[in-house]
């Protein structure tokens, strides 16, 4: 996960990118399970089942809200706030 994660305060994520994403995460955590899509098991009870509430399209928002605070933060004459 960190590996997937790393520089995605900067990412500019489109709809598109984002479903591939959650999609990805899925196949893990189905994977986790040992269970197929062809047993048809929901995302959301696969979810429950390992008490994973937050997706990863949800971290990477936390992450850019808390790059933007520390870049607000920043003094005008640093290159990141420029």
């Amino acid at each position: 996960m960190p590996v997937f994660l790393y520089g995605s305060e900067c990412w500019n994520l489109r709809k598109r990118e984002e479903s591939k994403i959650l999609s990805t995460e899925m196949g893990w955590l189905r994977k986790l399970l040992g269970v197929s899509r062809l047993q048809k098991v929901r995302n959301e009870t696969i979810r429950n089942i390992l008490e994973r509430e937050e997706t990863i399209i949800d971290k990477i928002q936390k992450r850019r809200l808390t790059w933007f605070g520390h870049v607000e933060r920043m003094a005008d004459n640093r290159l990141p706030h420029t």
